[in-house]
């Protein structure tokens, strides 16, 4: 599967790790067609917990992000695509 470029910019100071992988998730799902209520419809995921991934809201663990990357169809390294880390991590 060919996967499209998902180009953006930091969108504040305060532009975390986990706020930058949630734009890519978005990126991907909407490249892939699908919708946040797929993800809930066809894929097993709790919208809440869904949309809080990609708002950035919480840390995705790796059970997780397989999962994400089995319903775009891609590898999961192609989650990380353009996830940089200008930062030290927070935890």
């Amino acid at each position: 599967m060919l996967v499209a470029e998902c180009s953006y910019k930091p969108c504040c100071m305060a532009d975390t790790l986990q706020r930058r992988f949630g734009r890519r998730c978005r990126c991907l799902r909407e490249n892939a067609g699908l919708t946040q209520l797929d993800m809930v419809r066809h894929h097993g995921f709790n919208l809440s917990h869904y949309q809080k991934i990609e708002r950035g809201a919480l840390s995705v663990r790796l059970v997780t992000m397989a999962h994400i990357a089995t319903a775009f169809g891609v590898q999961m390294s192609t989650l990380l695509d353009g996830v940089t880390l200008d930062s030290p991590v927070q935890t």
